[in-house]
C-alpha cells in the first residue's frame, strides 16, 4: 500500500511538474522535454510520459491546445475572471508604466501581463471544422469588446489583426481583418489559431456606402443584391448603384468581371484600388 502511495504521489508531481512549465511558456514537445528533464537527475520525461501528463491536465479541465506544434495553455479552470473595468484599469496602469517608467521597468510589467494572461479570462483556440463555433464565438467577442487579435497561420505566421467581420464567399468562410493598416481576407483554411489579445482598439467600423454605375446590356439585366439600392436611372440605360456591407476585396472582384460596363464612382479609395487591379490585370498580359 505503501509503495503504490508513493508511485502515484510521484505521477502526481510530475503532472504538477508539467503544468507549471506549460504555464511559464508555450513550448514544442521536444523544449518541454529538454525543460523537464534539465532538473532531474536523469531524464524521466519523454514524448509519451508528457503527452499523458497534458492529457491528465485537460481532464482536470485545463484547455490545452497545439498550435504550431506549440503547447498553449489557454485557459485554467481556477483562472480569474477579469471584468472590462478591471481590463480597463489595467490597461491605464500599463500605459503609465510605459510613459514614465525605465525600458527596464517596462519589460518587467509586460512579464507581468504576460503571466496575468496566463490566469485570467485568455482565449486562444485552434481552428478546425469542429471547433468553427467556438472560433466563431471569440472572433465575435473580439469585435464586441474591441480586442485586437493574433491569427496564427498554418505557414507558421502570426497576424496581428484588428477584426472586422466573418464573411461567406464561394463556399469559403474568410476573416475579414486589418493588418498593418490595410483590410484583408484570410481564408480560415489557412489559420490554425486564433489568440484574442487585452490589447484594445478605439477604432469604430462602418461600412461605407460604394456608389459605381453600370452601363450597356448589364444594366439592363443586373438584379439588385439585398444590400444594394438603385439611386438613378438615365435616358440611356445606364443606372447608378449604392452599394453597403459587401467586404471590399469581395465587392471589387465582381465589379472587375463587368471589365469597361462598370464605373466605381465613390469613395475615391475604391476608385484607387479598382485601377490597381486593373493595371495589374493588364500587366500579366503585357499590356501595361
Amino acid at each position: 500500500m505503501v509503495r503504490a502511495t508513493s508511485k502515484k504521489n510521484l505521477s502526481s508531481m510530475q503532472v504538477l511538474k508539467t503544468l507549471q512549465v506549460l504555464i511559464q511558456g508555450n513550448y514544442t514537445m521536444q523544449e518541454l522535454i529538454t525543460k523537464l528533464n534539465a532538473n532531474e537527475s536523469s531524464p524521466v520525461f519523454n514524448n509519451s510520459v508528457i503527452s499523458k501528463y497534458i492529457n491528465t491536465c485537460r481532464f482536470c479541465e485545463f484547455d490545452i491546445p497545439k498550435i504550431h506544434n506549440k503547447y498553449f495553455v489557454a485557459g485554467v479552470p481556477f483562472g480569474m475572471e477579469l471584468s472590462n473595468s478591471d481590463i480597463v484599469l489595467i490597461e491605464n496602469l500599463q500605459h503609465m508604466v510605459q510613459e514614465t517608467m525605465t525600458s527596464k521597468a517596462v519589460k518587467l510589467f509586460d512579464k507581468f501581463i504576460t503571466k496575468l494572461n496566463r490566469y485570467s479570462n485568455k482565449k486562444i483556440a485552434r481552428v478546425e471544422k469542429n471547433s468553427y463555433r467556438i472560433t466563431l464565438e471569440l472572433f465575435d467577442g473580439a469585435i464586441s469588446e474591441k480586442r485586437k487579435i493574433n491569427l496564427m497561420l498554418k505557414n507558421k505566421q502570426i497576424l496581428e489583426c484588428i477584426p472586422c467581420k466573418m464573411v461567406e464567399n464561394r463556399g469559403k468562410t474568410y476573416f475579414n481583418v486589418l493588418c498593418n493598416g490595410s483590410e484583408r481576407m484570410i481564408d480560415t483554411g489557412r489559420v490554425s489559431g486564433i489568440e484574442i489579445l487585452t490589447t484594445k482598439y478605439n477604432r469604430n467600423f462602418s461600412d461605407p456606402s460604394v456608389v459605381y454605375k453600370l452601363r450597356g446590356d448589364l444594366a439592363c439585366r443586373y438584379t439588385l443584391r439585398e444590400n444594394e439600392q438603385l439611386l438613378d436611372k438615365s435616358a440611356s440605360g445606364e443606372i447608378t448603384i449604392s452599394n453597403r456591407g459587401e467586404t471590399r476585396d469581395i465587392l471589387l472582384s465582381r465589379l472587375l468581371r463587368y471589365d469597361d460596363k462598370c464605373e466605381i464612382i465613390t469613395p475615391i479609395e475604391y476608385r484607387e484600388a479598382m485601377k490597381s487591379l486593373l493595371n495589374e490585370a493588364l500587366s500579366n498580359y503585357g499590356e501595361v
